[in-house]
């Protein structure tokens, strides 16, 4: 019969002295402590510098389209595996960082060649898999090493074990929401904050932190962005994607700056029938022809927008209305939302109309004065159109004759500027006879867009809609069909309906000597959509400022089929060479 003998048991005082022999020096945690929350961090602060860097080739929305999900699954890699990444990783793996960042836009660039055959889908899912993830790895990784050397037994084994990778999580998550917000008003004001430009940067700060003699790695990947890396904000870099551009394609860029809204650039084609645009990230602000040779033997006498669309916002001014037209065009005033190159606002200008222009991006506003010809003519008011119509709309209603809304860009419409208590306060800005002409890019197959007419239509009491171009032959119910179409709306109908919004015939003095307002100034009949929808009547829903995460859900997917309508319009080295 065999004798259990018992273990006496530890008093509470030697154990709390064998922990406290086990403890590092106080100053010693603090110091993990502060360089495991610099580590994360840093690694919040790249995530949204990585999405930056693929917009210009993918867009905004591909570019974050499984970004969030992938940083979730990275740092809970990192945090959960990390037994088994201890197993295969050196110990000084943190001494690395730094190099990898500074390799990151050299990756970058060599991959964003492949972007057309990697496709929208994944293409940022998979640039980001052997650029950001592993960095985010390494650090979250690096970060739990150094506060498992914190003993939070005391507080019991629970908090011990779940503090440590909840609170690495939340960093970085934070971080990354923070920054996200603060970084497009940063974009462009140093070197160190662009695209490219904020990679070395945080390397930098790693190689602080990890300062160790493997940073010599850093050098060939710093010459390469520094010196032959094209989306590098340098002089040299310029002339490296102008002359690749140019022998490739025979396009050059005449500017560009990184700014608020995403990477504005003006290129220009040098072919016979040769044209300009201005870009933002992955989308087109607007275009013109320019006069050559060729276009003047073709009896083109000055520059033409190559988009319809714009042309076609110029109608709000055909509108027929008595009382209107009594008016002579120096005694209106308008108000223009968003301004691309300046096509409608530079024609509501010609004709002595008072112009009011409110447009987010002073580079944009920049750009278009300089190589499109705005006119100086205007009131420029550069600040955010939520605020400005907000506080107009209180202050001076019915101040404007005419209302253009055009804020398309980068494959998304602006939400908040599409919610009804904005479209109100466009409305109650406009005279009683008043006509707003509203630009909406989108798919009509999508819910997306009877959410925005739904909404449009709740606001006003009546509207007409066209599209720019006619529908293909072959197009069926049900697919696809991504256009850019424009609403004409009257503040009041008087009880007539549709027949609120009738267009006069342009005269001679509207066409400006522009042939393209000659073919495309009056709205076609035969490419007008039938506008029924009465969502008061027939329950369609509509967007407001509380559920603008309605409209998001399915921007997503026309920003995808927007992605590859530009790469159609553009060859892909123009849009991978930035």
């Amino acid at each position: 019969m065999s004798v259990r003998h018992k273990v006496p048991r530890k008093p509470k005082a030697a154990k709390d002295a064998e922990r406290q022999a086990r403890q590092l020096p106080r100053e010693t945690q603090f110091k993990n402590i502060g360089k495991a929350t610099a580590l994360l961090v840093l690694a919040g602060i790249l995530s949204p510098v990585s999405q930056l860097s693929l917009s210009p080739v993918f867009g905004s929305i591909p570019s974050s389209f499984h970004h969030t999900r992938s940083i979730t699954a990275t740092a809970l890699l990192a945090l959960v595996g990390k037994g088994t990444l201890k197993r295969y990783l050196p110990e000084n793996i943190s001494e690395y960082i730094a190099v990898f960042a500074c390799y990151v836009p050299v990756i970058q660039f060599l991959l964003f060649q492949y972007s057309a055959r990697m496709g929208v889908d994944y293409g940022p899912f998979i640039i980001e898999c052997v650029t950001y993830f592993p960095l985010l790895l390494i650090s979250v990784y690096s970060a739990s090493q150094l506060l498992e050397t914190l003993d939070l037994s005391e507080y019991g084994a629970s908090v011990a074990e779940l503090v440590p990778p909840i609170s690495s999580y939340m960093t970085v998550s934070f971080t990354s929401k923070i920054f996200a917000k603060i970084l497009p008003n940063l974009m462009g004001t140093h070197d160190s904050f662009t695209r490219t430009g904020m990679w070395p940067f945080i390397a930098t700060i790693y190689g602080f932190l990890n300062y160790s003699t493997v940073l010599i790695l850093t050098v060939p990947a710093l010459l390469h962005t520094f010196l032959a890396n094209p989306h590098y904000p340098s002089d040299k870099a310029f002339s490296i994607a102008n002359a690749t551009l140019f022998e490739s394609h025979n396009y050059t860029i005449l500017a560009r700056q990184e700014s608020l809204t995403g990477y504005i650039s003006v290129l220009e084609n040098h072919a016979d029938n040769a044209f300009r645009l201005l870009r933002c990230d992955h989308s087109l602000l607007g275009g013109e022809w320019m006069v050559t040779p060729a276009a003047r033997e073709k009896g083109q006498t000055q520059r033409e927008p190559i988009f319809s669309v714009f042309v076609l916002l110029e109608a709000v001014r055909l509108v027929e209305n008595e009382d209107v037209e009594l008016i002579p065009d120096t005694h209106k005033s308008a108000l223009v939302i968003g301004l691309g190159i300046g096509t409608a606002p530079n024609a509501l200008i010609s004709h002595g109309i008072n112009t009011t222009i409110v447009e987010l991006d002073p580079v944009v506003h920049h750009y278009a004065t300089k190589y499109f010809g705005l006119s100086p003519n205007h009131t420029a008011v550069i600040d955010d159109a939520i605020y400005y119509v907000g506080e107009k709309s209180k202050t001076t209603p019915a101040s404007y004759n005419y209302i253009i809304h055009d804020v398309f860009t980068g494959g998304a419409e602006p939400e908040h500027l599409f919610t009804q208590e904005f479209l109100q306060g466009l409305r109650d800005l406009l005279t009683e006879d008043g006509v707003a002409a509203i630009n909406y890019a989108g798919d009509l197959a999508l819910p997306s867009t009877r959410l925005i007419l739904n909404t449009i239509h709740s606001v006003f009491p009546t509207c007409r809609l066209f599209r720019d171009t006619p529908p293909s032959a072959d197009l069926t119910p049900g697919d696809p069909d991504f256009i850019n179409m424009v609403i004409f709306c009257v503040k009041n109908d008087h009880g007539k309906g549709k027949f609120a919004i009738l267009f006069r015939e342009p005269e001679e003095d509207d066409f400006r000597g522009s042939w393209a307002r000659r073919n495309h100034l009056k709205p076609k009949e035969e490419l007008e959509i039938p506008y029924e929808y009465w969502p008061e009547e027939k329950g369609g829903k509509i967007l407001r400022r509380g559920n603008v995460g309605e409209l998001e859900k399915w921007q997503k997917l026309g920003a995808f089929s927007h992605w590859r309508i530009m790469r159609s319009v553009l060859p892909d080295r123009v849009w991978e060479m930035w």
